[in-house]
């Protein structure tokens, strides 16, 4: 579940940089207002609002062993909800801008359709299980074949001379 957080905020991360070069859209408002749509559908605007929640879960993790210090934690966190709330509507504002410049307004029109469908609607609510399950799966498999990899690169360079 935590690799699938992970994920979600670098998939933020990704979008945050990507804000400049979509600051000017071209995009009709009826363009933005169903890749806005997409954005809300597919839990890309979900994992940008979960970054919050994983910030206040670990600040709690943090103030366990000091209870002398939780209700400054809880005002503090309080205080800053808003800021992250208005952090968190310029990612999706970013995300909005990036699937309008990526897909035509009728092909997100169908992607919607789509989403909202009973296949859609299934499809949406299995997949964080399957990501978390392929996760799992690609984990020691990455490890894996970067180590492989590594190791046959290693023994080409030495069959050319080289020492790594």
């Amino acid at each position: 579940m935590i690799r699938l957080s992970l994920t979600g905020a670098a998939l933020s991360l990704a979008l945050l940089c990507a804000v400049p070069a979509f600051a000017q859209s071209a995009a009709t408002p009826s363009h933005l207002q169903v890749a806005r749509e997409v954005v809300e559908l597919t839990g890309v605007s979900q994992n940008i609002d979960n970054i919050f929640r994983e910030f206040e879960s670990a600040a709690r993790d943090l103030i366990v062993t000091r209870p002398e210090a939780a209700k400054d934690m809880t005002e503090v966190i309080a205080g800053l909800k808003p800021e992250a709330q208005k952090r968190g509507e310029e990612m999706v504002k970013a995300a909005t801008e990036i699937f309008a410049a990526k897909m035509s307004e009728a092909d997100l029109k169908d992607v919607v359709t789509f989403l909202k469908s009973p296949v859609g609607q299934r499809y949406t609510t299995l997949r964080p299980q399957a990501m978390e399950e392929l996760f799992k799966l690609l984990q020691p498999w990455s490890v894996q074949t970067s180590n492989y990899l590594f190791d046959r690169f290693s023994q080409e360079m030495r069959k050319r001379g080289h020492t790594l």
